[in-house]
């Protein structure tokens, strides 16, 4: 049998070997129910210029909820800010959802080596001192697409996926998975035969570490080796998610608005990644904390998913910690961005503190799977 115990706390199934045990169609039947009504009358939605019909639609659905509902006309991420800063009760609300794409409700350009793309980062800061301070989550789409992220079923599997090109180097995000009590498993790609599995899942891993021309890339299409597709935006369209997963992506570009991001929000799954070049730490880091690359932002959100709620809470955590340990001369440049100043990035370092977006409603429970304990430890280099 190829299912690994881990302290009794999750299970793993390490590599899809030959003679992966199949799980049953019983074992992958789970309940399934709304989000909480009390938790989501506590949230304030502000509708960017999606259409007169649309906002509309989406009214009422607020109304329904008792969520605070804002339609915001401007035609800057600063005048959203400033809505937000106006209606927002942080003894009251427990997060804001932005309806609209980057035209219809602007987020902050910014750009890095001749790169252009986007960020809601800035909006978080409420008080002005450049560290986000609310939980925060953005989703576009077709009505139906958008009026299902304001409202979504929630699975309880306790199953996670890992995305891994070479399954058999590393099994150190799969043991933090475990250690967060999910059912592990490991997937060098896609293949129609796991589509039941994905869509009964509650977190999606992809990550990008190990051998530059073996690691999983990103483009706003797909995720993909130099020489294989790993998920395509057609693939990741065919599954139709039961119960509102968490996806993080930590390949390049792929939350750019692109056909693999609009693929999984159709498919009813929230999803975390990059707008730019997602860069690996070249040296080691003792803390996370002061690791302002990918791997720190990573490991981040994986040590924090069992200390808060809220995926949205653990989102601006990780946001908040990282740039409250910044070094002084990569938050000037991040001020300089936040002033108006600039769009222009020149630091890796700012660059990978601001460039993850959470598409998805903010106010989803957290993803953990029972008795989860993990602390990441060292960030080594892997790369």
């Amino acid at each position: 049998m190829n299912i690994i115990r881990k302290g009794g706390i999750g299970t793993v199934n390490e590599i899809r070997k030959k003679f992966r045990r199949i799980r049953s169609e019983d074992e992958l039947s789970f309940d399934v129910g709304r989000m909480n009504r009390d938790l989501l009358k506590r949230m304030l939605v502000i509708c960017g210029r999606v259409g007169d019909k649309k906002a509309e639609q989406y009214e009422r659905k607020a109304k329904d909820l008792e969520s605070d509902f804002i339609v915001e006309k401007g035609r800057s991420w600063v005048l959203t800010q400033k809505t937000v800063k106006e209606n927002y009760d942080p003894n009251y609300h427990k997060g804001v959802l932005l309806i609209g794409t980057n035209k219809e409700l602007p987020a902050t350009q910014i750009s890095y080596d001749g790169v252009y793309a986007f960020t809601d980062y800035f909006i978080q800061d409420l008080d002005g001192d450049g560290i986000p301070d609310f939980p925060f989550g953005r989703i576009f789409g077709t009505p139906e697409t958008v009026l299902y992220h304001m409202d979504p079923f929630i699975v309880d599997s306790d199953i996670a996926i890992v995305f891994d090109s070479q399954p058999s180097r590393s099994n150190r995000h799969v043991q933090a998975l475990v250690e967060l009590g999910f059912d592990v498993e490991v997937l060098n790609r896609y293949s129609k035969s796991d589509e039941r599995l994905l869509s009964v899942s509650e977190f999606i891993l992809q990550f990008s570490d190990g051998v530059f021309t073996s690691r999983i890339h990103g483009t706003p299409d797909k995720w993909a080796t130099h020489n294989s597709v790993i998920l395509s935006h057609d693939q990741a369209s065919r599954i139709k998610f039961e119960g509102y997963p968490v996806v993080y992506s930590e390949a390049c570009s792929t939350a750019q608005e692109g056909p693999l991001l609009k693929a999984f929000l159709n498919s009813g799954a929230s999803y975390i990644g990059a707008t730019l070049d997602t860069m690996n730490n070249m040296k080691p880091f003792d803390d996370w904390r002061t690791c302002a690359y990918c791997d720190g932002w990573k490991f981040g959100f994986l040590d924090l998913l069992d200390s808060h709620e809220l995926i949205g809470e653990v989102k601006v955590a990780v946001d908040k910690t990282l740039a409250e340990n910044l070094e002084p001369k990569v938050f000037e440049e991040l001020e300089n961005v936040r002033n108006g100043e600039t769009t222009t990035l020149t630091i890796d370092n700012a660059v990978s503190t601001v460039e993850w977006i959470l598409f998805g409603n903010p106010l989803r429970r957290t993803t953990v799977g029972p008795n989860a304990q993990f602390t990441p430890g060292k960030i080594i280099v892997d790369t």
